[in-house]
């Protein structure tokens, strides 16, 4: 079986070079299908479709300039500014 899929042309640029790329590859694949079996097994449909939603939000909140990190800092200081009163 044959695939087809676009690489990026920076990614092209860098891999130009590298010996046996084509059987680096298959056993990338290779790997990867026993990682989703494993997978498949391990977790019901319906967690692996929350986890794919939530991947799909962050890499949304990610392009539109969501900073994690600073909204981890606002956390923190709600927290402590509660648990100071209790």
């Amino acid at each position: 079986m044959i695939m087809t899929f676009g690489i990026p042309s920076d990614v092209q640029t860098q891999v130009a070079g590298i010996p046996d790329l084509d059987l680096r590859v298959a056993l990338f694949l290779r790997h990867e299908a026993q990682l989703e079996a494993v997978r498949r097994e391990r977790f019901c449909t319906e967690a692996r479709h929350i986890a794919e939603r939530a991947l799909r939000s962050a890499e949304l909140d990610k392009v539109q300039g969501f900073d994690r990190d600073a909204s981890f800092a606002e956390l923190e200081k709600l927290h402590s500014e509660i648990t100071e009163r209790l």
